[in-house]
């Protein structure tokens, strides 16, 4: 029953994100498509399919036009400011933002170097990604380390482990990522140190 709960719960963590976006993709169709549906029946005596859908996507992207020009920017910031002032909305927004910022980050800043750990038991290795080089556990200096499964890396395990039991592999990100992905058929020369 664990056993079971747990995949249920992994595959809810994967699931989340994208229902989410489309939930809201579909919330801003139809809110768009309930607004215009009168004015074209209007002015045209019926209303258009796929307008609501066509909208929703320029509008995105207009959105997305605005968000990375200068003023744009500024005005998130200006939203964001007010925003982290409400209690319990500013932590939940934070941490989602950050979250995304990882996901969307060109790679930089969310897996840091690949490493080889002993997980999940003792003479059994995983391949991992290194998110925060200096998390301080106790009395222990750790590394903060995401082991995705395989063949979906998206999911997965957050384990601290003290730096002297990390072994750092001399692999770029892509290739270790490109080595969990295709379930270690895909070769690449590992190296660690």
């Amino acid at each position: 029953m664990k056993r079971i709960t747990s995949l249920f719960l992994a595959g809810l963590a994967a699931l989340l994100p994208i229902a989410i976006s489309l939930a809201i993709f579909i919330w801003l169709f139809n809110f768009i498509d309930n607004i215009l549906e009168p004015i074209l029946t209007y002015f045209f005596g019926q209303a258009i399919p796929g307008i609501g859908f066509l909208i929703t996507i320029v509008i995105i992207i207009l959105i997305g036009f605005v968000a990375t020009s200068f003023i744009g920017q500024k005005l998130l910031k200006f939203g964001e400011k007010i925003l982290f002032k409400v209690p319990l909305l500013g932590k939940i927004y934070g941490t989602i933002k950050k979250i995304i910022d990882s996901v969307f980050s060109s790679g930089k800043d969310s897996f840091r170097q690949v490493a080889l750990i002993e997980f999940p038991k003792e003479g059994v290795y995983s391949i991992g990604f290194i998110t925060n080089e200096d998390f301080n556990f106790g009395d222990d200096n750790c590394y903060s380390i995401f082991i995705p499964t395989t063949p979906n890396p998206t999911n997965g395990f957050f384990i601290l482990v003290p730096k002297q039991k990390v072994k750092l592999l001399d692999i770029s990100v892509d290739q270790g990522i490109e080595l969990v992905i295709s379930m270690g058929m895909i070769k690449n020369e590992v190296n660690g140190s």
